[in-house]
């Protein structure tokens, strides 16, 4: 069977692109996944806090690990030789399975640098219509949410303005289910510090600190799956084959055929008159290199038959840079495991399954914000991240105890690392390198936020909740030890993008107007791997819209 499109991935840009392209009934759509379909139902992916086990081997018994794939850097020069793990979801709903559910568009000047780099139609007044397509904006579409959470005794959602959001769209974005009672006590204390309370960081502008909009919906995650693919999987024109891994991108000349694919390990062959990429910052250059497209030299070092010399393919990859400061507390306040907290606990654990409230209707980052550490300008050039207890992502196994996390995230780092193969077996996973504080990368905005963190921390409001600092403690004072402890602990956002640039020049890869791959017909990459640029804030929100606005150019071809 031939099929008009095949899409290869089924994370947020794929779902998206699935969706749209069998609105058309006469469109038929294979659907292309190496992980399991039909995800949103499952317990472990419906509950926010569940995230914390997917990232963490000792807790793979929950059964998080077949959601995950593992990609790993190679050794990083500038962290003094260390391997960066790098996480990525896997099965229908990618890594929108997985993540933190954090919604945050970025800036628009970020949007307004791809429309000047030479991608017309990408800039910031372009694309709100298409953040505005992807949302139901709870706090607008729901009166009873939107009085849910009191800012200075008025309801969160009187300070939200409608013309940002939309209301109609297939993606639930709504404030925190049930705030922490430390999560306030941040707010109160970055407030004291002197940073603006902002009801919105999707709205006019983003600076300030507030509570975040996850992707959730009645107190569950709000999944690529659930929202895009669920209402319309009964399509008879829509085919999801799961568990099957694409290998390679199959060309006739300079023309896209079809894809072969491994499932159960016999390979088959799908025919399609277009083959659509959207499986990642990884594997699209991946798959791309190992069917002839990329760097001639190395794609000749693995005897690979150049097809399109695209020295572009794997290069211009950035991602965030993030460090934790952690904090011991004398309450019992956070979340966390303790014989004071068993009885309420329990009652979190019954809160959820009979209300959808409480801890597990959390993933414990519940606030943050977006602060410039520079004095000659007020663009927020780091993320703050609140964590109402010590377990998250990075501390998977901190359950135990009370305590909360300050994340400081550098939204634009300098950093441009790249994908590579390692040979031409398509189940080796590729070579991948940051370069994370080489060249222009510094360490100035991450050092800068840490000192806000502690200057935040030190605010009247914390007091009566404050034991100590545990990480890094408070030896580490000077800017060298701050610069040590940074080099030595730090890590990525898990928001890689940018290695299959859109753009005009000689290292772009796919064409703006239409996200075809240049000098290959029927081929296009759809995800984030083709922002030209990271943006300043997590990244999934990007993804949507992209793909939003790739089915339209998509469509429009096609009248």
């Amino acid at each position: 069977m031939q099929y008009d499109y095949i899409i290869v991935g089924a994370g947020a840009a794929g779902c998206v692109l699935a969706n749209r392209l069998t609105e058309d009934p006469a469109v038929r759509v294979a659907l292309i996944e190496a992980g399991p379909d039909q995800n949103s139902r499952k317990t472990i992916v419906k509950m926010p806090l569940a995230m914390v086990t997917f990232m963490a081997p000792a807790l793979a018994f929950f059964g998080g690990a077949k959601f995950m794939s593992w990609f790993q850097s190679e050794p990083e020069p500038g962290l003094q030789g260390r391997k960066i793990e790098l996480p990525r979801g896997k099965g229908t709903g990618g890594s929108t399975n997985v993540n933190g559910q954090i919604f945050i568009r970025g800036q628009r000047e970020d949007f307004d640098h791809w429309r000047d780099l030479g991608n017309q139609g990408w800039g910031y007044d372009d694309l709100l219509p298409y953040f505005k397509k992807v949302e139901r904006f709870e706090l607008l579409a729901d009166a009873k949410t939107a009085k849910q959470i009191k800012v200075k005794s008025r309801a969160l959602g009187e300070f939200i303005d409608p013309a940002y959001h939309g209301t109609d769209g297939p993606l639930n974005l709504a404030p925190p289910r049930s705030v922490n009672t430390m999560t306030n006590v941040y707010l109160e204390a970055a407030q004291q510090a002197g940073f603006e309370f902002n009801a919105d960081f999707n709205g006019e502008r983003q600076n300030g600190i507030g509570y975040y909009t996850f992707t959730h919906r009645k107190g569950e995650r709000h999944s690529a799956e659930a929202a895009y693919i669920d209402p319309v999987r009964h399509r008879p024109n829509l085919v999801i084959l799961s568990n099957c891994k694409a290998l390679r991108v199959l060309l006739e000349g300079r023309r896209a055929t079809g894809v072969e694919v491994e499932s159960e390990g016999r390979k088959e062959t799908i025919s399609a008159k277009e083959v659509i990429l959207s499986a990642g910052s990884f594997v699209s250059p991946h798959l791309l290199m190992l069917s002839g497209i990329g760097d001639r030299k190395e794609l000749e070092a693995y005897d690979i038959p150049v097809v399109n010399h695209l020295p572009g393919v794997g290069k211009n990859l950035q991602d965030h840079l993030d460090i934790t400061l952690e904090y011991k507390a004398k309450t019992t306040g956070p979340y966390g495991i303790s014989w004071k907290a068993f009885p309420r606990n329990i009652v979190h654990v019954l809160d959820w399954f009979l209300r959808r409230r409480g801890l597990f209707a959390s993933t414990t980052a519940e606030a943050g914000g977006f602060i410039s550490t520079r004095p000659d300008t007020d663009r927020p050039d780091a993320q703050l991240f609140f964590c109402a207890g010590v377990a998250n992502t990075q501390n998977a196994a901190g359950f135990t105890g009370h305590g909360f996390l300050l994340h400081v995230t550098e939204l634009r780092p300098n950093s441009i690392g790249n994908i590579s193969l390692k040979s031409a077996d398509p189940h080796e996973k590729p070579s991948i390198i940051f370069n994370f504080f080489r060249d222009k990368s510094t360490m100035h905005t991450l050092r800068e936020g840490f000192k806000i963190i502690r200057h935040i921390v030190s605010q009247p409001a914390f007091k009566p909740h404050l034991d100590r600092e545990v990480s890094p403690g408070p030896d580490i004072q000077s800017d060298g030890a701050i610069e040590a402890f940074i080099r030595q602990t730090v890590g990525t956002l898990f928001h890689p993008v940018g290695t299959c640039s859109m753009g005009h020049g000689m290292m772009a890869v796919v064409d703006p107007t239409n996200l075809r791959v240049h000098g290959i017909k029927a081929l296009r990459v759809v995800d984030a791997s083709v922002m030209p640029a990271i943006v300043s804030a997590n990244t999934v929100a990007a993804t949507y819209c992209l793909a939003e606005k790739a089915a339209d150019l998509i469509k429009a071809e096609h009248k």
